[in-house]
């Protein structure tokens, strides 16, 4: 929900194909088991990279099996002091965190002290939800288990707003969350949820009746040798822990509340050891740290016949797919999970059926792109010298058609894909306009045209710096197809086809959200690093616009659709969809958040 406009450059990077940062030196053939000419090729691209991208620090390690094949830290963990960064250097995993979250859920469910499929009630029992997808409380509450907490199918939100920043315990998140509406009906999608980890987190303290750091450090962290890691809220100026950087400059230490779903601090070097545990179904220098069949259950896709995950595979904790990602190779499985934010990037990336892994990370909240394009490149050179052949995917090779292809949508397909798309990046409008069909996100222009397979394509129309033009690759397909009684825009990129955003038409407009109109500022907060400071609504083409702000930063347009006189949603599906906003008497209240009105209502509309 509220997202900053710095995510909407990750949607420009993809819908760009020709990437956002130029094009690497191609690698050398690596000869059959010659290890050492990929470390040697990286060696050199990795500095050059981290140049041209002000990146500060960065550290990859590579594994075949059980024998770590690299480790190696580049650049600065802290500027300012000369610090450089090891390959014992630990940098925020963001996302990741939630692979050993998983795993240590496993543990438990191993023990018998949790259980997959048994409602996170039973474990969190002050803990409940509200849901306009069903008519029967308890139902609701029955269908929040383990196993969609763990595969992001509870259909909690994403996010948890109040509070982000806190210090207050783990445990007490399941009272202070309680009571929440879903977003979703449970098992329906995959909805990325930071909410649901911390929940997690929650019911390990519950039933291990210790800190989640204590229980981390007991199960996982030690039993691994995974000395440089630890799930706390801070990087304490401690001699292995990397600065977070933002272009350049350093950002302030920010605390991490969701200990579960982001509070990781590790190295790729002690990653790899976790890897290796993976690889030897459990086992890690002959003991037993995990069963094989957890294994196998956290590699098990969880999401079959979700029709709105289309090609996005999700296991316990994994995506078990590239999820519109470039993939290594055709038929290669990759399993794989990033982590971003708080000004560090990360990539934890594994081709199962090779035993080859990649573990790289970065301390600039501008290093995601870089980071997935060095791993998907070390991994297929990797697998080059494991089989002794080149690898790339079916689309590396750019396809043979360009803009003398495209055409002008039909006045008639132009009038049927005319309209407004809401997306985890704000609200996508396309408009009929001049004979042409424009798009518009966040402020970015472009226009779209028909390929000669009849898909659409994002042509840059003036700010060439984000949109970029497909002709060359075309790697990226943009389409409108129903789904489910929905109206999905879809992309194909990399041979995969995900989720863009939905088609929202204007809904009936009740009086008492017309008098919502205006502008809020968030009540009773004394968080220093709020992610929110105010919201405002207004009425554009018929659509309740609401829009997140932080101070003088304006963050992203959604559409709120009323469901009765007290509730609407941010329209669609997916990550901060579908989240609640309820009307209060003298404001809204949304994640956690109260806001008080700071104008004078709108006028009334006449019907």
């Amino acid at each position: 929900m509220f997202r900053t406009l710095r995510g909407i450059a990750l949607l420009g990077c993809l819908l760009g194909s020709l990437g956002c940062h130029g094009q690497p030196p191609a690698p050398p053939p690596i000869p059959k088991g010659d290890y050492g000419a990929i470390i040697r090729y990286l060696q050199a691209r990795i500095p050059k990279e981290m140049a041209r991208e002000n990146v500060p620090g960065l550290s990859i390690a590579l594994v075949n099996g059980q024998e770590l094949i690299w480790a190696r830290g580049f650049g600065m963990a802290d500027k300012a002091q000369g610090v450089p960064v090891t390959p014992n250097t630990a940098f925020r995993a963001g996302g990741i965190s939630k692979l050993l979250t998983a795993t240590a859920a496993l543990q438990l469910v191993e023990q018998q002290r949790l259980a997959l499929d048994a409602p996170i009630q039973q474990t969190l029992r002050e803990f409940y939800v509200r849901s306009r997808f069903h008519s029967d409380p308890g139902a609701a509450d029955r269908d929040i288990t383990l196993r969609r907490l763990l595969s992001h199918q509870s259909g909690l939100p994403s996010e948890h707003l109040r509070d982000l920043r806190s210090t207050y315990a783990m445990g007490q998140m399941p009272m202070r969350v309680s009571g929440v509406w879903l977003s979703s009906p449970p098992r329906s999608q995959v909805a990325y949820s930071n909410l649901a980890y911390s929940l997690v987190g929650a019911a390990i303290e519950r039933v291990s009746n210790k800190s989640f750091e204590a229980q981390m450090q007991t199960s996982l962290l030690k039993p691994l040798e995974m000395g440089q890691s630890s799930f706390v809220g801070t990087g304490t100026q401690l001699s292995f822990r990397a600065l977070g950087y933002e272009d350049g400059v350093v950002s302030t230490d920010a605390q991490v509340r969701d200990l579960a779903a982001a509070g990781l601090w590790a190295s790729p070097k002690d990653l790899i050891h976790y890897v290796q545990m993976l690889f030897a179904q459990g086992l890690y220098k002959g003991n037993r740290v995990l069963g094989s069949l957890s294994i196998d259950a956290m590699f098990t896709q969880q999401n079959t016949g979700n029709a709105l995950d289309f090609d996005c595979q999700m296991g316990l904790g994994w995506f078990l797919a590239p999820c519109g990602d470039e993939p290594v190779g055709p038929g290669v499985r990759t399993y794989q999970h990033s982590g971003g934010g708080d000004d560090f990037a990360a990539q934890l990336s594994v081709l199962p059926d090779q035993q080859l892994a990649v573990i790289i990370m970065a301390n600039d909240s501008n290093a995601e792109e870089l980071v997935a394009s060095l791993a998907t490149d070390a991994l297929r050179l990797m697998l080059q010298a494991q089989t002794g052949e080149a690898v790339c995917a079916d689309d590396c090779q750019a396809p043979n058609h360009g803009l003398k292809l495209r055409h002008v949508p039909a006045a008639v397909d132009r009038k049927r894909l005319a309209g407004f798309y809401a997306t985890a990046w704000g609200v996508f409008r396309i408009k009929d306009e001049n004979n042409r069909l424009a798009g518009e996100l966040a402020g970015f222009d472009f226009e779209l045209l028909r390929d000669d397979s009849g898909w659409l394509r994002a042509q840059k129309k003036r700010l060439g710096v984000w949109f970029k033009d497909l002709g060359d690759l075309g790697r990226v397909q943009l389409n409108v197809i129903t789904v489910q009684g929905r109206q999905m825009l879809t992309a194909r990129s990399h041979g995969q086809r995900i989720a863009i955003g939905e088609r929202i038409d204007p809904p009936p407009l009740p009086q008492a959200w017309a008098d919502t109109i205006g502008t809020y500022q968030v009540l009773n907060t004394h968080e220093p690093d709020a992610p929110l400071s105010g919201i405002s609504v207004r009425l554009e083409e018929g659509f309740l616009v609401i829009r997140g702000h932080l101070h003088d930063e304006p963050l992203t347009d959604y559409i709120l659709l009323p469901v009765d006189n007290a509730h609407a949603v941010l329209a669609g599906n997916g990550y901060g969809l579908g989240d609640t906003v309820s009307r209060q008497v003298n404001g809204l209240s949304a994640s956690g958040y109260a806001f008080k009105r700071t104008n004078a209502p709108h006028n009334r509309l006449n019907f």
